[in-house]
């Protein structure tokens, strides 16, 4: 599914290498967790597979594919991507934040609500209850589960994930996690964690 063969990146103005000669063997289906202490080059990695990075030497394939051959916008919107800082729009509703990528591939109004109430049950928000909060009314918890239901809005097979969990309380990020993990299985998704949790990696990998 996807493959990173000797792939290697050094920041401008930088002598060490980011990452140097990672090759990694990512199976479809899998869920696959990078982890290392801060500045081991695992974010750096996980940008490289989406081509928000290019790599200085080695290649990155997508289902047998290289990916410098596909066009970066079509390659990220086929990927989930969740940060720890989550990033939603304050400005719009869950449902606006939730729409966003189908909007932009053209999806008819009714589709989009119905994916955004799908979501927002499968994430455990109810749907007349949060899809017209904005971000501001929202806990840390609430607003990292609007974040998972918007990278999976556009039913990607790959979902790549910064740290989603370490800002939340432990509680919250543990049954957060356990129900991300049931969330790969049923759909089927090819999942890629970086942590520097290993309590984390071993519970979810």
């Amino acid at each position: 599914m996807i493959a990173l063969d000797r792939v290697s990146l050094s920041y401008s103005g930088t002598k060490a290498a980011a990452v140097r000669e990672v090759s990694l063997d990512i199976p479809k289906g899998a869920f696959f967790v990078l982890i290392g202490e801060s500045g081991s080059g695992k974010t750096t990695t996980l940008h490289l597979i989406n081509r928000l990075l290019e790599p200085d030497e080695g290649r990155v394939l997508i289902e047998d594919v290289d990916a410098a051959t596909l066009d970066p916008v079509e390659l990220r919107r086929g990927m989930g991507l969740i940060f720890q800082a989550i990033g939603l729009f304050p400005h719009l509703t869950v449902a606006q934040n939730i729409a966003i990528t189908p909007k932009l591939l053209g999806w008819p109004a009714a589709k989009i609500a119905a994916r955004v109430d799908e979501l927002l049950a499968l994430v455990r928000l109810p749907a007349d209850q949060f899809r017209d909060r904005y971000p501001a009314a929202l806990s840390g918890g609430q607003k990292q589960r609007v974040g998972l239901a918007r990278a999976l809005a556009a039913q990607p097979n790959v979902m790549l994930m910064d740290e989603p969990f370490g800002a939340l309380d432990p509680v919250t990020r543990d049954d957060l996690s356990a129900e991300y993990r049931d969330i790969h299985d049923a759909l089927g998704l090819t999942t890629v964690l970086v942590t520097h949790d290993m309590t984390e990696a071993f519970l979810l990998a």
